[in-house]
């Protein structure tokens, strides 16, 4: 409180004196305001920053480290490089953040709007699927070096990485096309639903009514590479087996309306997701079903598959773990919205919701941590629902996008990501879609 003297007091004093007094008055007073603003700026300062930290009086507990905004459209899911620095796609652009979320460069959209998360290769060269029906590739600084052709079709899900320069990419039908840019802008080869006015070439069985361009498909899937180079690809009912010339090995339909995203265990089995109704499929790399499990709801993202074997889902309303014998482990009830990442000490990450208390209360979105043994560890409640899944870089950082324009580093444990046969949607951070020999 700034304390003001009454000048009546003064009375009787010298005006020399007066004047002296009157010049300590106002240093007091010019001293206590300066503190006090300081005081003021200092507190809301504070408040400030608090804005996008956790609730955890603990420091050393789990909490935000950083979001960025780059508007309130939603993002597409993260791309993580090995150096560390964060990309996803937004409208206006391809953003690459440090990892202490600061801009680095953003890169306009040469073909249109990106829905897909990017896929980064080892040499650091980043590739992205057009809504429009290309691919394009930037450098680690941002600069187009390369743009396909267009394939007069829509893609919506991130490409995968095959041998040398090879991307694999599946449309809205889920048919796939092969581009490698050291040969140049054309396809390499194509593999498309047949029809009676289509190529005779085309061999994949299913629904191809609609003109292509016309509207967009309703499949949404990638196409996923094996630890022996085979490519597997979720063909609306079909899974399909096919060497990375595009000739088919082996397919099998499924008893479901359309099939989601796969994820490749240890022995090289495929687990995958079917809607209408909803089943977990578990089929070897003989194209043989193994087993069969009911499911509650659609599954967000893909399977995640530890070093153990167990597979760990989303299905909307619960976190699942089953074992590699198709027997359920355990289960709890969490509206989750995206897939899980695993973490070395076991610990899954998703997105999640949570209704208020009282009746009919908006929704709030939340980063949530579960134990492997299906505890809920934390969760943080954040601005939006998770897109994609979450990233986790070596040093146990979080990563991830929302579709409410955010992006978010969280801190946690410091645990790194788990060496498991499928740890993450599209395998790992950088989205390759392609597994590594897992022993």
């Amino acid at each position: 409180m700034i304390r003001i003297l009454d000048h009546g007091s003064d009375a009787g004093i010298s005006p020399a004196k007066c004047k002296v007094a009157q010049r300590m008055k106002h240093a007091k007073f010019i001293f206590h305001t300066g503190f006090s603003l300081a005081f003021c700026a200092i507190i809301f300062s504070s408040l400030g920053c608090r804005r996008n930290q956790n609730s955890s009086e603990d420091p050393a507990g789990p909490h935000i480290l950083w979001s960025y905004a780059p508007g309130p459209d939603p993002l597409s899911g993260i791309a993580l490089a090995s150096n560390g620095t964060v990309h996803f796609a937004a409208t206006d652009g391809i953003y690459a953040l440090s990892p202490q979320g600061k801009l680095l460069w953003k890169a306009p959209l040469p073909s249109g709007p990106v829905i897909a998360a990017p896929t980064l290769a080892p040499n650091g060269t980043l590739y992205a699927a057009s809504e429009s029906g290309k691919l394009f590739a930037l450098d680690s600084a941002g600069n187009l070096t390369w743009q396909s052709l267009s394939t007069e079709h829509k893609f919506f899900t991130p490409p995968a990485l095959g041998a040398g320069d090879a991307l694999y990419v599946a449309d809205d039908y889920t048919d796939l096309f092969a581009f490698a840019p050291s040969i140049g802008p054309s396809l390499i080869w194509k593999q498309l639903t047949y029809s009676p006015a289509g190529s005779r070439d085309d061999v994949l069985l299913g629904n191809n009514t609609s003109a292509y361009g016309s509207e967009a498909g309703a499949w949404r899937s990638s196409p996923v590479i094996g630890a022996d180079d085979m490519i597997y690809l979720a063909h609306q009912q079909w899974l399909y087996r096919l060497n990375l010339h595009g000739d088919v090995l082996w397919f099998i339909q499924l008893p479901v309306g359309h099939l989601g995203f796969p994820a490749i265990g240890g022995d090289g089995a495929v687990y995958i997701e079917g809607h209408n109704p909803n089943w977990l499929f578990a089929i070897g790399h003989d194209g043989k079903q193994r087993w069969i499990m009911r499911l509650s709801n659609p599954l967000r993202g893909s399977p995640v598959v530890d070093s153990a074997g167990v597979i760990y889902l989303c299905d909307s309303d619960f976190v699942k773990a089953v074992s590699p014998e198709g027997q359920s482990k355990w289960y709890l009830q969490a509206d989750c919205n995206s897939g899980p990442a695993l973490a070395a000490d076991g610990t899954l990450y998703l997105g999640m919701t949570a209704r208020e208390l009282r009746q009919n209360g908006p929704r709030h979105s939340f980063l949530g941590a579960f134990t492997a043994e299906g505890h809920l560890k934390w969760k943080i409640e954040i601005h939006g629902a998770v897109r994609g899944a979450p990233a986790i870089a070596p040093s146990g950082t979080i990563f991830f996008t929302t579709d409410q324009g955010y992006a978010y580093a969280v801190s946690d444990a410091g645990s790194p990501p788990m060496d498991s046969p499928w740890p993450r949607f599209q395998h790992d951070a950088q989205n390759s879609g392609r597994a590594s020999f897992y022993r």
